[in-house]
């Protein structure tokens, strides 16, 4: 698959020190770092919509029936 699409995200120089501090102890680069938490969030998300929950937060928190 030809990847042909650019995000930008803007950060603090703190916040990309950290998301690099990250990526590095996980063998990742920034990119690989992004792209796989953005994708896990976004499973998460998708489950907890398929189950029947409210959570912004992607705590997996139950909602009262």
């Amino acid at each position: 698959m030809m990847k042909d699409a650019t995000i930008m995200l803007r950060v603090t120089t703190d916040e990309k020190l950290a998301i690099k501090r990250m990526a590095r102890k996980q063998g990742m680069t920034i990119t690989e770092f992004m792209l796989f938490n953005i994708m896990k969030s976004i499973s998460k998300a998708e489950l907890s919509e398929l189950e029947g929950e409210i959570d912004l937060d992607l705590d997996f928190k139950k909602v009262k029936k």
